[in-house]
């Protein structure tokens, strides 16, 4: 009866071996696939906060390319300002009426004065003529 509770215990340890490795497979499986898992939400959280930093990077970007652009529309108003106030006064100065000149010239003196005082847009003196 030795033998044969001793060939039962050595059937059930090779049986429990087999059952364990087995189960140590599954356990490693499941085991590599979490440890996988766990890197592939890492890289997930970093790939989304890099998407967050390039999206604050790009509104950073189109803030300033605005402000340009405004400091450019600024700047293209200024030259068209000038620009009239040299063809105004290029009129004036070929005026062959005196008085007329006089007044041009004392307008846009007084236009000058007010775009270096306010700087802002003012009525060309072709508008106060009209007006």
């Amino acid at each position: 009866m030795v033998a044969a509770s001793n060939a039962a215990a050595h059937a059930a340890v090779g049986n429990a071996k087999v059952v364990d490795f087995t189960r140590y497979r599954l356990a490693r499986l499941i085991q590599d696939a979490g440890r996988q898992q766990g890197e592939l939400a890492r890289m997930m959280r970093a790939a989304t906060a890099e998407r967050a930093q390039l999206a604050e990077a790009l509104q950073g970007a189109q803030r300033h390319l605005a402000r340009i652009a405004d400091s450019y529309k600024v700047l293209l108003c200024r030259l068209q300002q000038e620009k009239d106030f040299r063809d105004a006064c290029q009129a004036a100065a070929e005026l062959d009426d005196l008085d007329e000149m006089i007044r041009r010239r004392d307008a846009l003196a007084k236009q000058l004065e007010n775009i270096r005082r306010e700087g802002r847009p003012l009525l060309m003196v072709e508008d106060e003529a009209q007006g």
